[in-house]
């Protein structure tokens, strides 16, 4: 007996310090968020006309300004630029620093970066730019107020092989909008791939996930209140989806709202780094809902897509007990779990039903799954909206219907709802 107690006494204690466990998460790698790879942004140029620039317009919402600029000698022609980051006091141009090119046309043509937003460009770092499928020339942009902060631009020669509409357009915009200049042509422009977000690596006991710090308003600041984010993501995943509730929380100055979910454990955010250097946060409460809905309480009605692109009403299942798996692919335990659910769905086929939400990047990578792996539960498309409605913030995750919809619980894993299911 007085064993069974010592055992008890340094399980609890075990336990209350796992909970004090303050984890701190050096975050300083490079992270590419959801719009990295997905979009052409161009950074456009103009000719330059002696010795000034002018500001953008913005599609003639703002009045242009004309700066004199001091610029480099050795050039027979040069271009202007701008590249947006608001971490420049910049009074003439606010928003935005400018770059001046020389030899635009020429096939490494030479940036200077006005990173003291003097305009005078002689006193800038020159950097050579590169040519078509050569690496990109990677810029660092520092905050003026904090220069410990700072964002990161990759540019690279527009590769316009093919893309004549693409191209055709884009000259049709800048010379339609910005009549009071001349626009170099997009295709000695270059595309701009923006390093906003700063990320390392947990490792929880058995776990391990990235975790980042999204500089949302591109200042060099990665903790800004109602703007910035903190973005979680699973350990083999290579884009931080910043726009997805399923992995981002918003940072507050309200410490309620300071908080994430990643495989079915809570953690409250403690601290942010104003330069994105490091994160620190610890295990909270497991009773904050984040959206969740209350156990006994009746689920919003939803439709979801099937694999094979039938789409079906929540309710139809309302006179069943629902077992609802919320993943991805590249989550941890997928194999295990999805293996389990196998299993689950043989319980009972008139009382209980499976229904696997899985996330994907391609709706027909769906598709395979169902096909590969010739599964006897339902097979569902997951989405924001169906994620948002059932307050599901993070993967994997799961919820328990009982009949008519109603709550019976959440973050129950397959191995422990088999338990529970069969006690009924």
């Amino acid at each position: 007996m007085n064993k069974i107690k010592i055992i008890l006494f340094f399980s609890i204690i075990s336990h209350s310090l796992a909970a004090q466990t303050e984890y701190s998460i050096e975050t300083k790698q490079l992270g590419k968020d959801d719009r990295f790879e997905k979009y052409q942004i161009t950074m456009p140029l103009f000719w330059l006309q002696g010795d000034t620039i002018r500001t953008l317009s913005f599609e003639n919402m703002r009045k242009a300004k004309d700066i004199a600029i001091i610029k480099p000698k050795g050039y027979s022609n040069y271009a202007y630029g701008f590249l947006f980051f608001t971490g420049k006091q910049d009074y003439l141009n606010p928003g935005y620093t400018s770059v001046l090119i020389g030899g635009p046309q020429t096939k490494h043509p030479h940036i200077f970066i006005d990173h003291n937003h003097n305009y005078d460009f002689t006193d800038d770092e020159r950097l050579t730019l590169p040519y078509y499928y050569e690496p990109g020339k990677l810029l660092e942009l520092k905050n003026d107020l904090y220069p410990q902060g700072s964002i990161q631009i990759l540019l690279t020669k527009n590769n316009l092989f093919g893309k004549y509409e693409f191209k055709k357009q884009m000259d049709d915009y800048f010379d339609y909008f910005y009549k009071d200049r001349k626009f170099i042509g997009t295709e000695h422009c270059y595309r701009e791939q923006r390093f906003i977000t700063r990320y390392g690596i947990a490792k929880i006991e058995n776990d391990s996930f990235k975790i980042g710090l999204f500089d949302a308003n591109s200042n060099g600041k990665y903790n800004d209140s109602d703007t910035d984010k903190v973005v979680v993501i699973n350990y083999n995943d290579s884009i931080f989806d910043t726009n997805n509730d399923l992995y981002c929380t918003r940072i507050s100055k309200d410490k309620n709202q300071m908080y994430f979910e990643k495989n079915g454990v809570v953690y409250e955010i403690t601290e942010i780094d104003m330069a994105g250097r490091f994160i620190k946060f610890k295990p909270g409460s497991s009773d904050l809902l984040f959206g969740k809905i209350n156990i006994g309480k009746k689920i919003k009605r939803f439709v979801y897509t099937r694999a094979d692109g039938e789409k079906q009403k929540i309710k139809t299942l309302r006179k069943k007990n629902v077992y609802m798996y919320f993943t991805s692919e590249s989550a941890q335990n997928f194999e295990r779990d999805t293996a389990l659910l196998r299993v689950i769905a043989q319980v009972d086929t008139s009382y209980l039903k499976v229904l696997l939400f899985l996330y994907v990047n391609k709706s027909y990578e769906l598709r395979m799954y169902d096909s590969q792996s010739k599964a006897n539960y339902i097979v569902a498309l997951g989405s924001k909206e169906i994620s948002k409605k059932l307050g599901i913030r993070g993967l994997p995750q799961s919820l328990w219907l009982g009949k008519r919809r109603k709550v019976k619980a959440y973050g129950i894993s397959p191995s422990k709802f088999l338990e529970e299911f069969s006690k009924q």
